[in-house]
């Protein structure tokens, strides 16, 4: 039985338990998210997860239809994101998949451009990935005013890194 949900939602008794993950702090910047206590190879089913329907985006929610979202603020909607994400989330079916091999300890990631049509909040990426797209939003939203900006100023400051790395000429 699962006690990474509270009471009322144990209602699974495939649902994720502290035996096989861990919700723990990631850093002051990340917040929460979730370790897992044993290794999973691609393809395989990691968990199945549930939460409560609601028809607002909220922080912790994932898009079930384009008006019901599930908010699960205590096991999946604490992954972390990551552009090359190690997991994928099966809306229909509740459940988690490994699309990556994982070891024991690691963070479980997912793309939350892949969770909703539009965010809670969109934010800035360093999630390290040679993918990585820099600033996140939803599947069906571009970045907004300050997503532009951030992007804008990551440009100048790539070409500023370019032109300083150019041999000077020099001058007779």
């Amino acid at each position: 039985m699962s006690d990474l949900y509270p009471p009322e939602f144990r209602v699974d008794p495939e649902l994720p338990a502290t035996t096989d993950f861990t919700v723990t702090s990631v850093d002051g910047r990340v917040g929460m998210g979730v370790r897992t206590n044993k290794a999973f190879t691609r393809g395989v089913r990691v968990a199945k997860f549930t939460g409560q329907l609601s028809s607002k985006i909220l922080q912790h929610t994932l898009q079930v239809t384009p008006d019901m979202h599930l908010h699960d603020p205590w096991f999946v909607g604490l992954f972390t994101h990551s552009c090359a994400p190690n997991c994928v989330l099966d809306m229909q079916r509740l459940e988690i998949w490994a699309l990556t091999d994982i070891g024991s300890g690691e963070l479980l990631t997912i793309d939350y451009s892949m969770t909703e049509d539009v965010l809670h909040r969109q934010f800035a990426c360093g999630c390290g990935s040679a993918h990585c797209r820099r600033w996140i939003t939803g599947r069906r939203e571009g970045p907004n005013e300050t997503g532009r900006a951030y992007l804008a100023g990551l440009e100048s400051k790539k070409i500023k890194r370019m032109v300083a790395r150019q041999p000077r000429r020099g001058t007779r």
